[in-house]
């Protein structure tokens, strides 16, 4: 999956970075087709429970409030977080461009590719949103702001210039399409050298885009990991004031369909829908179908054209991205048609945010058996993280175990984790729609349409999710 295909192009390794590189297929005891059915029920009947216990939108416990007073958070700990975000950063690049070339022995595709971008992924939806403090270049940004007010510039290093409302989120949409590129079809992911200079000219262009715009604007509309794990951090069930450094519990998913979120801006909902199909493509292009898809194309092509992979990846990937916004854009129409008096385009605002448990789900059922697996590799690579035969902490020699995780147990965890994400779905888009309209029946017919896109989302993911980890039949 993520570091398959470079490290077949590297060497034969010890250990097989890989999402569900299984040798042995699970033996499903009943057709494939009986388990998408059961996850298509599991969702139906959440929504029919929504539909019959909730009559008003104050059913629902999601008022978006917190529960509890907010916490403000020890300056020692702000202070702590935002070094460890300095430090980890300067790891990776030395580990990149001074390390072994050695995926498996260097830390920084580990790191980048299983402990930050899937690890901490999960903790902001399922914990807290931890990356404003963490964020290196925020952390360097603001001390480079501070140091020019003690200086006498008044206005600090940021520019401030006017971003137009009409670009919204559109450059992050770019820039997660961009990074899924990176990630799946070019062979990025194990080779440490390429991960340093992906880190360099992200530090370049993001520390750019906050001295033209201001940090706060930038990371509201252009920085696509900021945006990323907040989106991920409204479903969890603490949320951080990081400008007061304070933490509140509060309704798991409140955040997702509360007014006070504020509507997504230009671009808001394509953002949304690139977080499912980017992790959707990865299946795929790792699934049965994906050599199918190269040979259409080949036969597609003009007389002497070559499609390579990373064309086909690349066309793969887009459109992928365009068949969800597509089919998002018509479900919201027919919202609109069946019982609605807004706007489609405001439909699809307001309920995009509802689709984020989704991805959540998506990247559990899709990342579990790395997370555990690969994660292992943290335990002997803190200990010589450049792979120069350091043992600083004692670890160098606690390797992974492979076999912890094994094709029947990944498959329990992505069907669990599909389902749940998708009923969490269901019943989030129920209390939008109770919220546009008074009449319960009214607010069922506008939520329908959404609910059997979700069901179709379902059982798309579990065929996708199935390919490489279990034995059946394909229809």
């Amino acid at each position: 999956m993520r570091i398959r295909a470079a490290l077949a192009a590297t060497a034969a390794l010890p250990l097989a970075l890989q999402a569900h590189g299984f040798e042995d297929k699970h033996d499903l005891p009943a057709p494939l087709g009986h388990f998408v059915l059961g996850a298509v029920l599991a969702v139906t009947l959440s929504f029919a429970l929504a539909a019959v216990f909730a009559r008003r939108a104050q059913d629902l416990p999601l008022d978006g409030a917190v529960d509890r007073p907010a916490v403000r958070l020890p300056v020692g700990l702000v202070a702590g977080l935002r070094l460890a975000g300095l430090l980890l950063l300067a790891v990776v690049l030395v580990a990149a461009f001074a390390g072994t070339a050695d995926p498996v022995m260097n830390v920084a595709p580990t790191f980048v590719w299983i402990v930050w971008w899937v690890g901490l992924s999960l903790v902001a939806a399922c914990v807290c949103d931890l990356w404003p403090l963490l964020d290196p270049w925020a952390t360097l940004f603001d001390a480079a702001d501070g140091a020019a007010r003690r200086l006498g510039w008044r206005g600090g290093i940021a520019l401030n210039w006017h971003w137009p409302a009409a670009l919204g989120m559109w450059p992050a949409v770019a820039l997660l399409l961009a990074w899924s590129w990176l990630e799946v079809v070019y062979p990025l992911a194990a080779v440490p050298a390429r991960i340093g200079w992906a880190a360099v000219a992200w530090s370049v262009l993001t520390l750019t885009g906050m001295v033209c715009f201001g940090r706060q604007r930038w990371q509201r509309h252009g920085d696509v990991f900021a945006i990323y794990f907040a989106l991920l951090g409204r479903m969890a069930p603490a949320g951080l004031d990081a400008a007061r450094q304070r933490v509140a519990l509060r309704t798991p998913g409140s955040a997702l369909v509360s007014p006070a979120g504020g509507e997504l801006p230009a671009g808001g909902v394509a953002f949304v829908l690139a977080m499912l199909s980017t992790v959707l493509f990865d299946g795929l292009h790792a699934s049965q179908a994906w050599p199918w898809f190269e040979g259409v194309l080949a036969r597609m092509r003009p007389h002497g054209a070559v499609v390579g992979a990373e064309l086909a990846g690349t066309l793969g990937l887009v459109l992928v991205w365009l068949v969800f916004l597509a089919a998002y854009a018509l479900t919201c129409r027919l919202a609109v048609r069946l019982a609605g008096d807004s706007p489609a385009s405001r439909l699809a605002r307001d309920y995009a945010p509802t689709l984020v448990p989704i991805a959540v789900g998506y990247n559990v059922a899709h990342n579990f058996s790395s997370l555990v697996e690969q994660g292992q590799n943290m335990l002997s690579l803190a200990s010589d993280p450049f792979g120069w035969g350091w043992n600083l902490f004692g670890s160098a020699q606690l390797h992974s175990r492979s076999g912890i995780v094994d094709a029947r147990m990944t498959w329990h965890v992505a069907i669990g984790a599909v389902v749940l994400g998708h009923c969490i779905g269901v019943w989030l888009a129920h209390r939008v729609a109770l919220r546009h309209h008074r009449q319960p029946a009214a607010a069922v017919r506008a939520a329908l349409p959404l609910v059997l896109l979700m069901l179709a989302y379902t059982a798309v993911s579990l065929f996708v999710i199935a390919d490489p980890m279990v034995q059946y039949q394909p229809p």
